[in-house]
């Protein structure tokens, strides 16, 4: 009986064990996610993947965002996130500066910062993390629309804020392609304007556009908000302008199924957010330091590796920054072909 008894107890312990070692990686944590605005559906997409992952690793997390879209907003709110005493900050900033002092005061106190979306500065941060290369965005949306007006005519982008970090790299690779790529000559870039990622201000924006330039052949739009604010205004002015850029499936079946969008774009918003806070889980345990050549897994994206990243100097150049970042490296075309398929999900 005591050998029976002496068997049994060392097979409790043991199964202890077992369940102490497979405890989820973030059981106990506790992330703050910060986004550019609230009530934006990107974002609200982004947040089903963040609770994706905390069901998956056990963390508990916080979300939110300024109502205006603004850097002090998101200021108030990393603040409050360190007075709650976070284990992890997870932002996509409005302002690649402004945010810095306050993410630096966060790191202090020991908080992981990764910038998901748009990035912090690297001295803000431990580690971006991003849908794909800035570069293969840009000159995606340039490729799409330079195919929709026959590679001519006069072409202008109606972004964001003009302060956006992801916006604005995506523009520059885009600008340089105009001005280098012997392939785009006869496309006439009449310049970028900005609707602060406001229905009515984007729309005025292009009304501005068509009204100033009556010509004008395409828009691209890198910017989900400002999207479909674009699209009708194109719509409402029966132009025969092609209209691109990064959106919300949802948000542009009925344009696309017009014939105002040949094709639009977008990662999935979902699997960012996602992949953001297994970056989080796996910096606050040490897992990774947000060093050049480390890898994390992600369920079905697989191993990311993580790489210095870059950014435009003034003179134009792309040069690494001391920051690093990691990449999905997965976007999405949405075509009258395809966009049904994406509506329910995105």
């Amino acid at each position: 009986m005591k050998k029976l008894l002496s068997l049994l107890l060392a097979v409790l312990m043991l199964a202890g064990l077992t369940a102490v070692a497979e405890a989820p990686a973030g059981e106990g944590l506790l992330i703050g996610v910060v986004y550019k605005q609230s009530g934006n559906p990107y974002f609200q997409a982004s947040v089903t993947g963040f609770q994706k992952a905390a069901d998956e690793l056990g963390f508990t997390f916080l979300h939110d965002g300024p109502d205006d879209g603004s850097s002090d907003g998101q200021i108030r709110i990393i603040e409050n996130y360190i007075s709650q005493g976070v284990d992890a900050i997870a932002v996509s900033a409005n302002d690649p500066e402004a945010l810095v002092s306050v993410l630096q005061e966060a790191k202090a106190a020991g908080i992981k910062v990764v910038s998901w979306d748009a990035a912090v500065v690297a001295a803000g941060r431990d580690l971006d993390v991003q849908p794909a290369s800035a570069k293969s965005i840009g000159l995606t949306q340039l490729e799409s629309i330079a195919q929709s007006i026959g590679y001519e005519g006069q072409l202008a982008i109606v972004s964001a804020t003009a302060t956006a970090p992801n916006q604005n790299l995506w523009i520059s690779f885009i600008e340089e392609a105009l001005n280098s790529d012997p392939a785009y000559a006869n496309i006439e870039y009449v310049g970028t304007v900005y609707g602060d990622d406001e229905y009515t201000k984007s729309y005025d924006e292009t009304l501005g556009l068509i009204n100033l330039y009556p010509d004008l052949k395409g828009i691209i739009t890198p910017t989900t908000a400002g999207a479909p604010a674009v699209a009708k205004c194109v719509l409402d002015e029966g132009k025969s302008i092609k209209v691109t850029g990064l959106t919300l499936a949802s948000d542009m079946a009925e344009y696309i199924k017009a014939g105002v969008c040949d094709a639009t774009f977008l990662w999935n918003p979902i699997e960012l957010g996602y992949a953001a806070s297994y970056a989080a889980v796996a910096l606050v345990n040490g897992d990774i330091t947000g060093a050049e050549g480390e890898t994390y897994e992600v369920p079905k994206l697989g191993a990311l590796t993580i790489e210095t990243s870059t950014a435009v100097n003034e003179a134009g150049e792309l040069v690494p920054t001391d920051g690093t970042i990691s990449y999905l490296n997965k976007l999405n075309a949405f075509t009258v072909d395809t966009v049904d398929e994406w509506v329910n999900i995105l």
